[in-house]
């Protein structure tokens, strides 16, 4: 008797396990929870750049220092000679500011993730950082040539201003200058964000943008260095940009070798820090 019922147990257990290894068998997996991920586009990554140095404090009050120190400009030209300039003159008292102001745009844009400590949250976002970088230069590229229109309607609003006051000279919108202007401020703020890159720190990346312009002419004391110094120095090779006549071979060249120089080749280092760098 008992011999019958334990070989009925055996006999039942063998039955109630032979589906499930034959479920096993034919490679029956449990269903997964898990949804797809659609990868970020480029876009959202370009407009969540831009936000990011819209949306801080520090982000959003340069931008407004840099509109407010480009309206004194134009007003301190009204107060000039009654403010009777031409339009270019308007903007090129404009495009001074911007000079110098757009490449710390550049280099916050560049250095914010480390200096916050929001680059491993950015990456979790985007792991391909290659993306992350392309999107920051195209969202500083825009916030530049915003700048750059911003500027052009506040000289704009000048020289209407100084014309209600009897303003005589033509307005004289030189658009080879206007081009040109663009292209310098466009380059500017590519050379902040490349050092920004390059150091991954924004005390560094600023004291050095500024610092190379003061050490550069020193180049001048040498005799053989001063052909070189024609060729190296970005604000050299960049200001017949602002004179609005047509640039020749030799000036194209020019500017081709130190934007290679200061802009290239610090970009390279840079994306090259980027992508290795350890996240903490």
């Amino acid at each position: 008797m008992s011999t019958a019922v334990g070989s009925t147990a055996v006999g039942s257990t063998a039955v109630e396990t032979r589906p499930a290894a034959e479920a096993v068998h034919k490679g029956f997996h449990l269903p997964s929870i898990d949804t797809p991920v659609s990868p970020v586009g480029f876009g959202r990554l370009v407009r969540i750049e831009t936000r990011k140095q819209v949306d801080t404090l520090a982000g959003r009050w340069f931008l407004i220092v840099m509109g407010l120190v480009v309206a004194v400009a134009i007003a301190v030209m009204l107060f000039v000679e009654q403010g009777d300039h031409s339009y270019s003159a308007y903007l090129q008292a404009s495009g001074i500011p911007l000079a110098i102001m757009l490449p710390v745009l550049g280099i916050l844009s560049a250095t914010q993730e480390w200096s916050q400590r929001t680059a491993m949250t950015t990456f979790a976002l985007e792991p391909r950082r290659g993306r992350i970088v392309a999107a920051k230069l195209t969202s500083t590229v825009l916030l530049g040539l915003a700048a750059v229109v911003v500027a052009m309607v506040l000289a704009a609003g000048g020289r209407l201003i100084a014309d209600l006051r009897g303003a005589q000279t033509p307005w004289d919108m030189d658009l080879a200058l206007i081009g040109g202007a663009t292209l310098m401020m466009v380059l500017f703020v590519l050379q902040g964000l490349a050092f920004g890159l390059a150091f991954l720190n924004t005390p560094a990346a600023i004291v050095t943008y500024f610092a190379l312009p003061t050490l550069l002419p020193l180049m001048t004391l040498v005799s053989w260095l001063q052909t070189a110094y024609q060729w190296i120095d970005l604000s050299v090779t960049t200001a017949p940009l602002t004179m609005g006549d047509a640039l020749t071979g030799e000036q194209w060249a020019k500017l081709a070798v130190s934007v290679a120089l200061w802009i290239g080749v610090p970009l390279v280092i840079g994306v090259w820090r980027v992508l290795r760098r350890e996240v903490k």
